[in-house]
Formats: structure tokens, C-alpha cells, sequence
């Protein structure tokens, strides 16, 4: 009889071990996560940007900005929100982005860690659900989620596709993002030891990404938790030659990690390269919110979205091909590929 009843309280014990977590972080505890935020001359952004983490509803939270040498006085537009204790601000030179992450990652004390960047808005409980996620699949290095655009000052465009572990391995067994990199929230004590390669700056999140995936499960939450801030004169310009060359750069170096050495591989990645580059990438992402919408029956907002990509630039057939997609028959999007450049938004800051 007593065997049987200490089997019984292990069971249980183990019962409350395994949902206590869940059940912490919903009641306002869960572990510390720390959030990685690099400003660089953010200006009138930076506040909401801030706020938007701030105001999070998961509050056990570790705050750590690098100045990376801004000029432009933005910090002065937060000095009052500075004062929460969660925050720690670092001030440096300017060094590029990867430099400045990498400063910060040295000092980061969370169990999990996700980057903001210092234009963007989350999503009230972005961090929450990733929380949880994580929590719930102790052996995923990360969890992203879906995000949106934000486009003279409006939100629009929502991505929301869920993908699993095999979906994420399957992008990057095909050298691809399986979600936008700021999106992402990432395990200390799986991925704490890798930093970004500096020698990349623009392409170091693809590449870090790219590393992690090949080492460690991710899924990408079916739900847009993330607005990603397009800057108005993104939307006029292409990205420029070395931009692409870096992207290039992080494709050859993830090809010579796995053993592949092809030159025509090399030459399909150029190619995809500079179609995803063209313009910054954006009408992809609006080609890919309208499949989500229309495959959860939101044909009207769909619409909207193919409207929104066509207005952008009237006279360029390439931003029609989101409304070409809100258009047709129903049964068809489901044949349509999914398989869109995946390159990088950061061009567009």
C-alpha cells in the first residue's frame, strides 16, 4: 500500500512539474526573458517602439538596449521610460548592428532572449505565446511567429501561417527563413553560445538563423504577434549590389558547412538572390498574406491587401500579382506554391 501511494505522488508529482510552467507564466510568473534591442538613429520610432515591450503582458522581463551610436537624438524622446528597472542602456560607438546585438548577448540574464527591433511594434503577447511555446517544447531552440507591415503608419499585410518542426527543417534544408528573423525568440541554453557574424552585416540574421536551424528545432506560431515598420523611402528604391552580395556571401558559407560545393546551386541562389532583392522583397510578403487570408476564408480582406500591394507602384506589373491572387477561384490557391523568396525585409529600413 505504500508503494502504491508513493507511485501515486511521484505520477502526480511529475503531473505538476510538467504544467506549472504553462500555468506560471499565465498567472504573471514564467522565467526571465531578456528582449535584444540595437538603436541606431531611430528617431520618432523608438518610443512606441519601446513602449510596445514595456507594455508587454509578460512582464518578467530583461531589457537591454545598445546605443550604437545615434545622432539623432531619439533616446531623448524615452529618458522618461528609461526609469523602469527592467531596462539597462548601453551607449557605443557606432559598430553596426551585428556588433551591437553581440555586446548585448554578452550581458543577457534570461532563460530565453528575442530581438526588437528599435522601429518595430510588438504585439501586446508576443512574448507570452513564445513563452509558452517554448515552455511546452523544452527541446525547441526557437519559436517565431507571423508579422505584418507597417506602411505609412498602417498596419497591414498580416502573415499567420503556422509551421512545425518539419516545415521550419524543410526551409532550411532549402538555404530559406521560415519566418521574418526579428520575429524570432530563441533558447539561452541551446543557441547562447553563437553570436552574429559581424562580416555580414544586412545578411547576419539569415546566416544566423540558417546556423541555428541546422543544428536545432524551431516552429513559427500561427499568429501575427510582430509589425515591421517599411520606411518610406524603402518603398522607391532597390537594394543596392553589395546588399545582395552579402546574402550571397551567407548562402556560399551555409553550402560549405554542409558539404555542398555545386557552382549550379551557387547560380540558383544568385538568381533567387537578386529576384528577392528587387524590390526590397516587400510584394513577396504581400503575396504571402493574401494566401494566408484567403486560405482562413478573409477573401474581402484579401482583396484589401492585393489592392494595397497594387497601389504601391501602379505602373510595375510585379505588385499586381498579389491581387491576381485574391482574385481567383477559391479551390486554386490551395495549389498555389508558398515557396516565395525568403529573403530578408531589412533591406527596407
Amino acid at each position: 500500500m505504500a508503494d502504491r501511494l508513493r507511485s501515486v505522488f511521484l505520477r502526480e508529482s511529475v503531473m505538476t512539474a510538467n504544467v506549472h510552467p504553462l500555468g506560471s507564466v499565465q498567472a504573471g510568473g514564467g522565467p526571465l526573458v531578456s528582449i535584444v534591442m540595437s538603436v541606431y538613429n531611430a528617431g520618432e520610432y523608438l518610443r512606441p517602439s519601446l513602449l510596445s515591450i514595456i507594455n508587454q503582458t509578460y512582464r518578467n522581463l530583461d531589457i537591454v538596449i545598445i546605443d550604437d551610436g545615434s545622432t539623432d537624438g531619439c533616446f531623448e524622446t524615452v529618458q522618461d521610460l528609461l526609469h523602469d528597472e527592467r531596462i539597462r542602456v548601453t551607449h557605443q560607438a557606432n559598430a553596426t548592428k551585428p556588433v551591437a546585438v553581440n555586446r548585448a548577448l554578452e550581458t543577457i540574464r534570461g532563460e530565453f532572449y528575442a530581438i526588437q527591433d528599435a522601429d518595430d511594434i510588438s504585439h501586446p503577447k508576443r512574448i507570452e505565446r513564445q513563452v509558452l511555446a517554448l515552455l511546452s517544447k523544452p527541446h525547441l531552440a526557437a519559436a517565431f511567429c507571423g508579422n505584418e507591415l507597417i506602411i505609412n503608419g498602417k498596419s497591414i499585410a498580416p502573415l499567420f501561417s503556422p509551421k512545425t518542426e518539419e516545415d521550419c527543417r524543410a526551409y532550411i534544408n532549402a538555404f530559406r527563413m521560415p519566418a521574418h528573423d526579428p520575429t524570432g525568440m530563441f533558447r539561452v541554453s541551446l543557441v547562447g553560445d553563437m553570436r552574429f557574424d559581424t562580416s555580414l552585416p544586412v545578411a547576419e540574421t539569415y546566416d544566423y538563423i540558417l546556423r541555428i536551424g541546422e543544428r536545432f528545432p524551431m516552429i513559427v506560431l500561427g499568429e501575427c504577434l510582430y509589425s515591421y515598420r517599411i520606411l518610406p523611402n524603402s518603398l522607391t528604391r532597390r537594394a543596392p549590389l553589395w546588399r545582395k552580395q552579402l546574402e550571397i556571401d551567407a548562402f556560399r558559407r551555409a553550402c560549405e558547412r554542409r558539404g555542398l560545393h555545386d557552382e549550379p546551386l551557387g547560380k540558383t541562389s544568385d538568381r533567387k538572390s537578386r529576384n528577392c532583392m528587387l524590390d526590397n522583397n516587400i510584394a513577396a510578403h504581400f503575396m504571402k498574406s493574401v494566401l494566408d487570408l484567403r486560405r482562413s476564408n478573409r477573401r474581402w480582406s484579401a482583396l484589401k491587401v492585393g489592392w494595397r500591394c497594387a497601389c504601391l507602384h501602379p505602373t510595375d506589373p510585379h505588385y499586381y500579382k498579389a491581387l491576381a491572387y485574391a482574385l481567383i477561384p477559391h479551390g486554386v490557391t490551395s495549389h498555389l506554391r508558398r515557396d516565395f523568396p525568403s529573403g530578408s525585409l531589412e533591406a527596407a529600413k
